[in-house]
């Protein structure tokens, strides 16, 4: 086998990205590797030290794996785990809508022990960590952080808090990581980064239970109302069995606040799920005041008119009989 067969073989197993250190290993000579990446040439320099073995627009897998490539460790071939995709490449790849799509990422951000000598080049975006985490393997077959630490590192780096609070929202309410491993990572990585203001503000929100870029404005919009604070998505019990988790109560009036965003409405089961709710809460002779983020922004004030004079008029309802816990 010569060495072009063999290095072919190695490019079918890596997407047809490796590293000159790689080509070299595989005893193509440094002449031959120079006269295919010529102007027009077979091959293309994706990187520093990182080469595509065909020619033409790269795919969205191929970018990743050439970030990773580079990144890695100079003369070195890239070893799993030992650097790791980190912030919206692992938001896009875990399906968050704000994230955007793999395909349409602009900056590819990884994350590589601290000390090691590589600077951010091209569409790499080095980011540095004193204890690299374990990360774990993809799909796709490369490494990558969870979606705590990936917004973590990405969060110096996002110049709009909004975005940065409805990825973080996203990712709480999806289920793609836990409200307490995410404040961990936010608040107990750089104190650099623990003392952003949107930082500050999405730990505060979560902290308080709210999960939901609607949530979050309400919760503003009730502060500027000057109304009490309620519990946020807590966990109501009726004679100690399950009734419902409202997005707001304030468990003094026994009143709930509900709501209804069609962003997490678009499957029939989360709107069943809904109208489910609100129908055991109206059973339980709870008052429910629904409202859409438009009239939370557009024409707050009926709802909080409302709400005062429930407040003003509780407890309603079977309120000896409720008890609630704290969202998790």
């Amino acid at each position: 086998m010569t060495a072009i067969d063999s290095v072919r073989l190695l490019g079918a197993d890596q997407q047809h990205i490796v590293t000159r250190a790689q080509l070299i290993e595989h005893g193509v000579p440094s002449g031959t590797i120079a006269h295919r990446l010529r102007p027009g040439g077979p091959w293309q320099r994706v990187l520093p030290r990182v080469i595509c073995l065909q020619s033409g627009r790269l795919t969205a897998h191929q970018r990743l794996r050439a970030a990773l490539s580079y990144a890695a460790a100079k003369g070195q071939r890239p070893r799993p785990g030992a650097v790791l995709l980190t912030g919206l490449a692992v938001l896009a790849d875990a399906g968050l809508a704000s994230a955007g799509h793999p395909a349409d990422l602009d900056v590819i951000d990884v994350l590589i022990p601290a000390g090691r000598r590589v600077a951010s080049r091209d569409f790499v975006r080095v980011h540095r960590s004193a204890g690299m985490p374990a990360g774990f393997e993809r799909d796709d077959g490369l490494w990558s952080v969870g979606v705590s630490r990936a917004l973590a590192d990405l969060a110096p780096h996002l110049t709009s808090g909004r975005n940065f609070r409805a990825l973080c929202a996203e990712a709480v309410q999806g289920r793609h990581c836990e409200r307490a491993d995410l404040l961990g990572k936010l608040l107990g990585g750089s104190s650099a980064t623990a003392s952003l203001p949107h930082v500050q503000q999405v730990a505060d929100e979560l902290t308080a239970g709210a999960y939901s870029i609607a949530e979050s404005e309400a919760r503003e919009l009730l502060r500027a109302g000057g109304l009490p604070e309620p519990l946020w998505n807590p966990v109501l019990m009726l004679d100690g069995h399950f009734l419902a988790i409202p997005d707001a109560y304030w468990p003094d009036s026994c009143v709930a606040l509900e709501i209804d965003s069609r962003a997490w409405h678009l499957r029939p089961t989360d709107y069943e799920r809904t109208l489910s709710r609100g129908n055991r809460l109206q059973a339980a002779r709870l008052p429910m005041v629904r409202a859409t983020p438009a009239q939370l922004r557009t024409d707050p004030g009926p709802l909080l008119q409302e709400l005062r004079t429930l407040l003003s008029t509780g407890p309603h309802g079977p309120h000896r009989r409720i008890t609630w816990q704290r969202a998790r």
